[in-house]
């Protein structure tokens, strides 16, 4: 099993909270470009697929929790990598 599946286990196992590095490698290595944002919006765009993912970088912890994390989960099934 290789990092990128490993990540992609990873991410839809996490329940509460899921660290934001591991999210930014995760997108890079499934074909996206991360484009930074105003604020804190980060945008993932893939353009093979046309499949986009907007997010908000968590601050002050560096961790996804929440709607994000469900938003974060959910991209993959979505767009079949899973």
């Amino acid at each position: 099993m290789g990092r990128q599946e490993k990540l992609l286990s990873k991410l839809i196992a996490a329940r509460k909270v899921f660290p934001w590095p591991d999210l930014v490698t995760l997108p890079s290595q499934l074909g996206y470009e991360k484009k930074e944002m105003e604020g804190s919006r980060v945008r993932f765009y893939h353009p093979g697929r046309d499949a986009l993912l907007l997010l908000h970088k968590p601050h002050p912890d560096n961790e996804l929790t929440g709607g994000a994390l469900k938003s974060a989960r959910a991209h993959p099934k979505e767009e079949g990598w899973l």
